[in-house]
């Protein structure tokens, strides 16, 4: 009966070399995190090259991205608004109907580190930044944001298994808006 190797379709052309070691087990990099993606927009195809195949999967974020999102749902999301766990989220909009001060900027930030260290275990924060004069900071959002009154918050946190730091910049406007 005649042997199929296999390996030839996984490793170099040099199988027959002293130094190459043969494997049976393909390794590519899986990705550390994986979220569903928030808009929950429907994968329109799978795989790579000339064919790839037709799927009706959720899109899903994974590693930076999924974590990104994460955060973002948490500071969008009010206190008392999931179901199962009142307690979830940062509610930064109860303080945008208040007149903007010192003082409040610092509840936020007290607040935003609360809600990042109870709900988000894949990162660890380094600096939560909140200013009241948010046109003084470089935020770079479209042209037609216009920044009014408000707090302009930088988040710097460091992924726990990820090596990497990243910032995230939010605009809350007096009235209600957040920009993320």
């Amino acid at each position: 009966m005649a042997t199929i190797d296999l390996n030839n379709l996984f490793l170099p052309k040099k199988v027959n070399s002293n130094q190459t070691v043969v494997s049976n087990q393909v390794q590519g990099k899986a990705p550390v995190y994986v979220d569903l993606h928030l808009d929950l927009d429907i994968e329109k195809n799978i795989g790579l090259g000339n064919n790839p195949k037709n799927s009706s999967d959720i899109l899903v974020d994974t590693d930076i991205n999924a974590v990104k999102n994460s955060i973002r749902n948490i500071f969008t999301t009010r206190k008392g608004q999931k179901l199962l766990d009142p307690n979830f989220g940062a509610s930064l909009e109860q303080y945008l109907f208040e007149p903007v001060s010192q003082s409040r900027a610092q509840i936020i930030g007290n607040d935003i580190n609360y809600a990042i260290i109870n709900y988000e275990p894949r990162i660890e924060v380094i600096k939560v930044y909140v200013q009241t004069n948010p046109s003084s900071l470089n935020f770079n959002f479209t042209t037609d944001q216009q920044l009014g009154a408000g707090y302009g918050i930088i988040l710097v946190y460091q992924f726990k298994d990820i090596p990497q730091q990243n910032i995230l910049k939010i605009m809350a406007q007096i009235g209600g808006q957040i920009i993320i």
